[in-house]
């Protein structure tokens, strides 16, 4: 389920959808950066250094919080980098690859913000079906013949349980995202001056879904803390900063007006 084979080649899927979300992604940025008058070459350079980073700190991640499984079942390296990514260690990551490129060469780096929250709920949902193709990210178990339940037999991720119905929460999470895209979209064509809002916008939604998703993850080996998953945690920071930070911006721009 989780490879294909091409000319005798054992591809996996999960790789084939991360490489389509990027270059779905990417065609829908060429559109975008129109509005925010960005050259083409900025945006496809800043895309190198925002997935390095995000590859880097996804798999950083992944390896923290599987630190425990990785050490009790003996995995071995091939194994590990294998085992799939973490999405927020991504998108931390993602996001100070970008800050280093718009630094770098002086651009504005809330701008390129707005672009990239706008594609990479499209982005992120092509790679929740690669997760489910592989048989990382997945969901509960359930009783067998379930609403949108999956059995693998050779997933890709060694932790994977084999044999039993498990809930397709990568599929669940994709259309979410789906949605969430329309929203960004939506958002970005007709709201003016946006700088950096749609940011916030997507750091808040998302957050939310993800918290809400998380009771329905079977893939306990990622750790929590008082009964709270480490992405819930991290989804429960990432929506009090940014509202936060809402809350200041409105404040000083009020303060701004009544002098």
């Amino acid at each position: 389920m989780g490879n294909i084979s091409i000319f005798g080649r054992e591809i996996p899927l999960y790789g084939i959808c991360f490489v389509l979300g990027i270059a779905i992604s990417a065609c829908v940025g060429v559109w975008l950066i129109k509005k925010k008058k960005i050259e083409r070459f900025d945006l496809a350079a800043s895309a190198v250094y925002t997935m390095i980073g995000a590859m880097v700190g996804a798999k950083l991640l992944f390896v923290l919080v599987s630190i425990e499984q990785i050490i009790k079942y003996n995995l071995s390296f091939l194994d590990v980098m294998r085992g799939g990514f973490v999405f927020y260690g991504g998108l931390i990551g993602g996001i100070l690859g970008l800050f280093i490129y718009t630094k770098q060469f002086k651009l504005k780096f809330l701008d390129f913000l707005d672009i990239y929250a706008t594609i990479l709920p499209l982005g992120h949902s092509l790679g929740r079906v690669g997760c489910y193709f592989s048989g990382c990210c997945y969901g509960m178990e359930v009783s067998s013949g379930s609403f949108m339940s999956v059995v693998y037999e050779k997933p890709n991720n060694a932790l994977t349980p084999v044999g039993v119905p498990l809930l397709a929460i990568q599929l669940i999470e994709a259309i979410l995202l789906i949605f969430l895209f329309a929203l960004m979209l939506i958002l970005f064509l007709k709201v003016e001056k946006l700088n950096g809002k749609l940011a916030f916008v997507y750091a808040i939604a998302y957050a939310i879904t993800r918290f809400i998703l998380e009771y329905f993850r079977g893939d306990k080996e990622r750790g929590g803390l008082l009964g709270i998953s480490t992405s819930q945690w991290i989804s429960i920071l990432i929506a009090l900063v940014s509202i936060s930070i809402i809350i200041t911006l409105v404040l000083i721009k009020r303060k701004k007006e009544q002098k």
